[in-house]
C-alpha cells in the first residue's frame, strides 16, 4: 500500500494505490479478477503468476515485493495452499487472503475446507462480485480507529494484540468501564467497538446505547462471557453489528472483522 498523504491521521482513498497477486493456473478466472480490479475504487497495480512448484518459490513470490490482497486458485493441492497461506501470513505486511473456490449453487458460499482465510471469491466468477468483493478489499485496506471497552485488562491486551497483528490498519485505543469510553468517544472519532455487556457502573448495553448517539457510523462488536443467546439477540437488536462469546482465539476476532469489511458473508 501505497501512502501519499494524509489529513487528520486518516487518509483519503484517492491518495492509496494497492498490489494485488492472482495465483491461479486458469487464465480466463484470472482475466475476470485482472477486469475487476481495473473497475476497483482504488488504484490497483496487479500481479498474475501460476501455482508456486514448493515453498521455496512462495516465499520467493511473496518476498520480492509487499501485496496488499492474494487470490489464490482452490484447485491448488490442498498441501500447497496450506503451505502458500502460511507464506502469506508471514509475510511482514500481512496482505488480505482470499481463496477463489467452488461454492454452493444457491448460497454462493465457497468450500474452504478449513482454511482461515480473509475472504472468498466464488465460482463460477461472477465479474460484479469480483468488483465488489475488490472494493471491500480497498476499503478494508484504510486506517481505521478501534476502541476496547472491557473491565478485564487481559481481555483488552488480547484483543489488542489481534488487531494489531491482523492484515487490518487499526489505530487502537482502550477504556476500562463505559463512562470512560463516552469520554473517549466524545474526544475522537472511532469506526470499530469491541463491547464487554458486563460491566461494574455503566454495562455494556447503557454504553452502548449513549454510543450510538455520540457515534452513529460506529460499528460494535459486543462480547460476553455468559452463552446466553438472548443476550446476544438482545446486543443485535440494540445495534451491535456482531458478537463474540468469551473465551475467544485469535481466528474469532479476525472473522468479526472479515464479516465487518464484506470480505466474507455475514453470518
Amino acid at each position: 500500500m501505497h501512502v501519499i498523504a494524509c489529513h487528520d491521521g486518516l487518509m483519503s482513498e484517492e491518495l492509496l494505490t494497492l498490489s494485488m497477486l492472482i495465483v491461479s493456473e486458469n487464465s480466463s478466472e484470472r482475466e475476470i479478477v485482472r477486469r475487476a480490479g481495473m473497475q476497483a475504487s482504488l488504484p490497483i497495480e496487479i500481479t498474475e503468476a501460476g501455482p508456486p512448484a514448493d515453498r521455496s518459490a512462495a516465499t520467493e513470490l511473496l518476498s520480492g515485493k509487499a501485496y496488499d490482497i492474494v487470490l489464490f486458485d482452490s484447485r491448488i493441492p490442498k498441501v500447497d495452499r496450506h503451505m502458500l497461506l502460511e507464506v502469506i501470513r508471514a509475510a511482514a505486511i500481512r496482505p488480505l487472503a482470499i481463496l477463489i473456490g467452488a461454492a454452493e449453487m444457491k448460497s454462493r458460499r465457497v468450500i474452504t475446507d478449513g482454511l482461515e482465510i480473509d475472504g472468498t471469491l466464488a465460482k463460477p466468477i461472477d465479474a460484479a462480485e469480483a468488483v465488489e468483493l475488490l472494493n471491500n478489499c480497498c476499503r478494508a485496506r484504510l486506517p481505521y480507529r478501534a476502541l476496547i471497552v472491557d473491565d478485564s485488562s487481559t481481555v483488552r491486551s488480547v484483543i489488542r494484540k489481534v488487531l494489531q497483528a491482523s492484515c487490518y490498519n487499526l489505530d487502537v485505543t482502550e477504556a476500562g468501564e463505559g463512562e470512560t469510553a463516552l469520554a473517549r468517544a466524545k474526544a475522537d472519532r472511532f469506526d470499530i467497538v469491541f463491547l464487554d455487556c458486563h460491566m461494574p457502573g455503566l454495562d455494556g448495553f447503557a454504553t452502548l446505547d449513549q454510543l450510538k448517539r455520540l457515534q452513529p457510523n460506529a460499528r460494535t462488536v459486543m462480547i460476553s462471557g455468559a452463552r446466553d443467546v438472548r443476550i446476544e439477540d438482545r446486543a443485535l437488536a440494540e445495534g451491535a453489528v456482531d458478537f463474540l462469546y468469551k473465551p475467544f482465539f485469535a481466528r474469532d476476532i479476525d472473522a468479526v472483522l472479515n464479516r465487518l469489511f464484506g470480505l466474507v458473508r455475514a453470518r
